[in-house]
């Protein structure tokens, strides 16, 4: 069981630091400012984290537990339209830890995380599925990987330029993009 005093330091820098990188980009981003804004001291920030980038690893790992449930049947499940509406509105919903992981100056290590951890969920759904789905001419890897860098930068634009876009037309946008095209390639169909 985890200390209350440890989990409440823990969500207070996890919180400054998404506010930081949400206000400048993340290499920029000091531990003083960190342990200021969280309203800790400096030292105690150590005995949490070894450093920035270990902290927002931790951040990272939630936020991308939260979003691979809904990114993934995206990917691989028959209605696109509809997982891709789903992965906008938890987006718009948590925009600004969405926004600071995925267009503030940390997108590179997160998008990082989230093609591994969909790779290896990607990779038991195909064991599960391997029965009777035909073999597509592009490695299922690569799949995955362009699904999951293009849908990051599409939403990544969005968080920074497109606020006027609704989650369920950028779902739509994301899907007509991205994910329905793919979808076609995997079943031997070509897009139109």
């Amino acid at each position: 069981m985890t200390d209350p005093r440890v989990a409440k330091t823990r969500a207070a820098l996890a919180e400054a630091v998404l506010a930081l990188a949400s206000e400048k980009p993340f290499a920029d981003v000091t531990i003083t400012e960190i342990a200021e804004r969280a309203g800790v001291g400096y030292a105690s920030f150590f005995r949490h984290y070894k450093d920035k980038d270990a902290l927002l690893a931790d951040v990272a790992d939630t936020v991308v537990d939260d979003l691979l449930p809904i990114m993934m049947p995206a990917m691989l499940d028959e209605d696109t339209l509809m997982a891709s509406i789903a992965m906008c509105r938890f987006i718009d919903e948590n925009r600004l830890v969405t926004r600071a992981l995925l267009a503030g100056g940390a997108e590179t290590m997160v998008r990082r995380r989230i093609v591994m951890r969909s790779l290896e969920r990607s990779r038991e759904r195909v064991a599960v599925d391997a029965k009777g789905v035909p073999a597509i001419p592009v490695p299922h890897e690569l799949v995955i990987t362009h699904c999951v860098a293009a849908t990051l930068g599409l939403l990544s634009w969005w968080l920074e330029q497109g606020g006027d876009i609704s989650s369920e037309a950028m779902g739509e946008v994301l899907n007509r993009l991205v994910l329905a095209p793919v979808r076609a390639m995997e079943r031997g169909v070509t897009a139109g």
